[in-house]
């Protein structure tokens, strides 16, 4: 049996920067009922591991920009390539290997429309191996969270999670 990485600690310290990513440490090892040492040790060691990262959640809409999500098919042989050089292109922001009809979904962010068709058509396109490219507009973000950690916990169910 693998060797369980991140324990229950672990996933209540990130829930509870989940929200609030500036957080004093203080305030959350009070809340947890442990050391402000513990917690300090355990975020470097989640980030050290890449589990966790300190961004700024930025709302494409409220800056005055179009989000879209494309599902990419690449054929041939240079997949990895392609997924390269999708990754390069500085509007695709979120770029993410799948299973299902695509190999790839790309989040891009664009100023407009006209700027959209204009990645669509001399980026993403052009790269070489991409056959397909659907694309779906973003019009609101019905729900967007970053509570992960609470989710297949073993022993519980949607259910109880509503509660």
């Amino acid at each position: 049996m693998a060797r369980k990485i991140f324990d229950d600690l672990d996933l209540r310290i990130i829930d509870a920067l989940a929200e609030d990513g500036r957080r004093p440490f203080t305030s959350v090892a009070e809340d947890l009922g442990v050391a402000e040492a513990t917690i300090r040790a355990r975020v470097a060691r989640l980030q050290r591991l890449d589990a966790i990262r300190f961004v700024t959640d930025v709302k494409p809409h409220e800056l005055g920009l179009l989000f879209a999500y494309l599902g990419v098919r690449i054929e041939g042989a240079g997949v990895r390539r392609a997924i390269d050089a999708i990754c390069a292109i500085p509007e695709a922001v979120y770029v993410i290997e799948c299973t299902g009809a695509y190999e790839v979904l790309v989040e891009v962010v664009a100023q407009d429309g006209d700027d959209l068709l204009r990645l669509m058509q001399e980026e993403i396109r052009t790269v070489p191996g991409v056959a397909q490219v659907d694309t779906f507009v973003g019009l609101r973000i019905a729900k967007g969270t970053f509570r992960y950690t609470d989710l297949g916990r073993a022993g519980t169910t949607a259910e109880s999670r509503r509660r």
